[in-house]
C-alpha cells in the first residue's frame, strides 16, 4: 500500500513491475486510478503491454516485450489519489433558490474556491513547502488543475525527484519566482474564470418584456444546491426510481443478457455515483422555474411556459485498453482445451476496450441546446444559461406544436369536406336508385292494367277476378300506393330483392 506522501521508484523498476504484474495491478498497488497511471507511463515514456500480450502468455505463445527506451528521467514519484471528482469550485448554496430577492439583475456567475485570497507569492511558497497534491487539497481542486494554474501564473514547480532528494537529506535547488509578464485576472488559484450569463439580444424575445426580465433575473441568481440539500419531490421520486432500477438490474430477470424491466430516464446513462450531482442540477433548474409555472411531467420532461420540453443527461466514458482478468484467462484456457480435444466450448467474448465512467456530464435540451463539462467550466457554472435554454427550447417546441396542429387542422378540414361530399354523393345514389325502383313498380302496374283490359275483351275471367287484378295493379302503382290486405304497403323505393314476394312456411 502506498502512503499519503507516495513512493519514489526508479523508472526501470516501475517498468519491470508493469511487465511482470500488468499495469492495472501496479496502479492498484500504488492506489492510483488506471487511467491516470497510464498517463504517468506515457509522460515518462514507459511502454505498457497490450491485452494481447497477456493472452499469448496464457497459452505459452511467444510474446514480445517492448524495451524501455532511454530517458533523462531516473526517478518517478507515485502519489496515491482519492476517487476522481469534477474539478470545480462553483459556489454551492444551501438552497437552490437564493433567499434574498432584493438584489438587482446580475449577469455574472462567480466561481470561488475559499473565502481567503492567495496571491502569486503565497502560492509559490506553498508549492515549494509541500507537494502539489497537498496544496491542491486546500484549494479543493485536482493537482492537474493546480499545475495548470501555476503554469499560467508562471510559478515554477519542484521537478520530479525533488521531494525524494529532500527527504534523503540531499542538496536541492529552489529557483526564484520570476516576474509575471502578463498580470492575471485574479490573484487566487481556481478551476476557471468568472463566467458571465450570456443573454443575446433576441433571447426570450417571445416573452413580454416584464416576464423576460423576471426570467433573466431568476437565471442570474440561480445556484445549484449542495449534496445534502433536499430535492424537489418529483426530482427525488425520479432519483429513487433510478436507484431502485439499478438495484433490481443486479438481481432482476434478464433476457439475452439484457434486463427486461422498464428503464427510467437517466438510469442507465450515467453511473450511480453521478446520480446525486445530476439530480441536484435538475433540482436547481426546476426550482428556478417553478415561480413561472414550470412543472415536471409524468415522462420526466420539464413543462416550461406551457410546453413539454424533453431533455437528456448522460455521463461520458473513457476508452482504455482492456486488461484480461483471471476469469477470462480461465475461459480462454477452457476454450483452447476444447479445441485441442475436438469438443465444443463457447468462445470467450473478451472486449478490446474498457469504458469506465469519467464523471463528465452532458445535458441536451430538446435535441438542440447542448451543455457539457469541460476544462473551463462544469454544468453548475452554466446553470443560469441552461435555464434560459429551457425557455428558448419551450418556444421552439411551441412553434413545432403549432405547425403540427395547423397541419392536423388542415388535414381534418380536408377529411370533413371529403366526408360531406361522400355523404351527398351516397344520398344522391340512394335517391336515384329509389327513383328507378319506383319507376319499375309503375311499369309493372301498367302491364297489369293492360293485361286486365285484354282479359275483359276476351270475357274469360269473372268480374271478381278483374276487381282483384286491378287492386294488385293499384298496389304496385307508386302514384296510388294502396295498402293490400295481405302484403301491406309496398316500399316502392326499395331494391327489387327486398320487395320480392315470397311464400311463408312458418310465422
Amino acid at each position: 500500500m502506498a502512503d499519503k506522501e507516495g513512493k519514489t521508484i526508479s523508472r526501470q523498476a516501475l517498468y519491470d513491475e508493469i511487465w511482470t504484474d500488468s499495469a492495472r495491478k501496479v496502479a492498484e498497488r500504488y492506489e492510483i486510478t488506471y487511467s491516470r497511471f497510464l498517463r504517468i507511463c506515457k509522460e515518462n515514456n514507459i511502454p505498457v503491454p497490450s491485452s494481447g500480450y497477456w493472452t499469448k502468455l496464457v497459452f505459452n505463445k511467444p510474446a514480445q516485450r517492448k524495451p524501455l527506451p532511454g530517458s533523462n528521467i531516473e526517478m518517478i514519484q507515485l502519489i496515491p489519489e482519492k476517487e476522481k471528482q469534477i474539478d470545480t469550485d462553483t459556489v454551492i448554496a444551501a438552497e437552490s433558490i437564493p433567499v434574498s430577492e432584493k438584489d438587482k439583475i446580475s449577469l455574472e456567475i462567480r466561481r470561488e474556491a475559499e473565502s481567503s485570497r492567495y496571491n502569486r507569492e503565497t502560492l509559490y511558497q506553498e508549492v515549494w513547502e509541500n507537494p502539489v497534491t497537498e496544496v491542491a487539497k486546500r484549494y479543493k481542486m485536482s493537482d492537474v488543475n493546480l499545475r495548470k494554474i501555476c503554469k499560467k501564473l508562471d510559478v515554477p514547480l519542484p521537478p520530479l525527484g525533488y521531494w525524494a532528494k529532500k527527504r534523503a537529506g540531499k542538496k536541492v535547488s529552489k529557483p526564484s519566482l520570476p516576474k509575471l509578464k502578463t498580470p492575471p485576472n485574479e490573484d487566487k488559484p481556481k478551476s476557471g474564470n468568472p463566467r458571465t450569463l450570456y443573454i443575446g439580444e433576441s433571447a426570450l424575445s417571445f416573452l413580454k418584456e416584464e416576464d423576460r426580465l423576471k426570467v433573466i433575473e431568476a437565471a442570474s441568481k440561480l445556484r445549484v444546491a449542495g449534496p445534502g440539500a433536499r430535492l424537489y419531490k418529483d426530482i427525488e421520486a425520479q432519483k429513487e426510481k433510478c436507484v431502485d432500477w439499478l438495484e433490481q438490474r443486479k438481481n432482476g430477470p434478464f433476457h439475452y443478457g439484457r434486463y427486461v424491466g422498464e428503464t427510467p430516464l437517466l438510469a442507465d446513462s450515467m453511473s450511480s455515483e453521478t446520480y446525486s450531482r445530476a439530480f441536484h442540477v435538475l433540482d436547481a433548474l426546476i426550482k428556478g422555474m417553478l415561480p413561472f409555472g414550470a412543472s415536471v411531467t409524468y415522462q420526466f420532461h420539464f413543462q416550461v411556459n406551457g410546453e413539454d420540453v424533453p431533455f437528456t443527461m448522460s455521463e461520458a466514458q473513457d476508452q482504455i485498453p482492456h486488461e484480461i482478468t483471471h476469469e477470462e484467462k480461465l475461459q480462454l484456457l477452457q476454450y483452447e482445451e476444447a479445441k485441442r480435444n475436438h469438443s465444443w466450448a463457447p468462445k470467450p467474448n473478451i472486449p478490446k476496450w474498457d469504458r469506465p465512467w469519467n464523471g463528465r456530464l452532458t445535458l441536451i435540451i430538446n435535441g438542440k441546446y447542448k451543455f457539457m463539462d469541460c476544462k473551463s467550466y462544469v454544468l453548475e457554472d452554466r446553470i443560469g444559461e441552461i435555464m434560459i435554454a429551457f425557455y428558448e427550447a419551450s418556444y421552439a417546441v411551441r412553434l413545432v406544436r403549432l405547425e403540427r396542429e395547423e397541419k392536423e387542422r388542415i388535414e381534418e378540414e380536408k377529411r370533413r369536406k371529403a366526408a360531406e361530399i361522400r355523404k351527398l354523393y351516397n344520398q344522391e345514389v340512394d335517391y336515384t336508385e329509389g327513383l328507378v325502383n319506383a319507376a319499375n313498380d309503375y311499369a309493372i302496374a301498367c302491364k297489369i292494367r293492360a293485361y286486365v283490359e285484354a282479359v275483359k275483351s276476351s270475357g274469360c275471367k269473372s268480374a271478381d277476378w278483374i276487381d282483384w287484378a286491378n287492386a294488385k295493379a293499384d298496389w304496385y302503382d307508386p302514384t296510388i300506393s294502396v295498402e293490400d290486405p295481405y302484403f301491406g304497403v309496398r316500399r316502392h323505393y326499395q331494391d327489387p330483392d327486398q320487395k320480392t314476394l315470397k311464400k311463408k312456411y312458418y310465422d
